[in-house]
């Protein structure tokens, strides 16, 4: 569901509201698009994509890739050169999920666009999908080391 869908459901109803905030944040439903735009400087998804392949993707090291779970290849960790984990995702139908490091990839996409957390959550499902084939997976930041 896209934000502008989202946003229809939001005016229409209140007992989607609670669900949508979960997904969107409340700024982002009450906002007209253009406006949204213009107050957040928003990048469009294009230069997201871009900045992110380029800067955070180019930041992993192949050689420290680790696989977390025991007897599971589905879970796995991309970390830096320093073996500082990066992105840790599992493609397990059962439990999938895709998680990015606070101080290493979130603080750089912040800086960066200058955007609030829920705004970069939405931002990350493109590349999710196009880089990690995790069509549907919201990607959430994780403040662990």
């Amino acid at each position: 569901m896209n934000i502008e869908v989202a946003r229809q459901y939001y005016k229409e109803s209140t007992s989607n509201r609670k669900m949508l905030e979960g997904i969107f944040t409340k700024e982002e439903l009450e906002i007209e698009s253009e406006t949204f735009l213009k107050v957040k400087q928003c990048p469009s998804q294009e230069e997201f994509n871009k900045f992110f392949e380029e800067k955070i993707l180019s930041k992993v090291d192949p050689s420290k890739t680790r696989f977390p779970t025991k007897n599971s290849f589905s879970c796995i960790q991309l970390c830096n050169s320093r073996g500082e984990w990066l992105l840790d995702y599992d493609y397990n139908p059962k439990n999938p999920h895709f998680w990015y490091q606070f101080n290493r990839v979130n603080c750089v996409l912040r800086d960066k666009f200058s955007l609030q957390d829920g705004v970069i959550e939405r931002l990350m499902k493109s590349p999710v999908e196009t880089n990690f084939k995790m069509k549907g997976t919201q990607p959430r930041v994780l403040q662990r080391e």
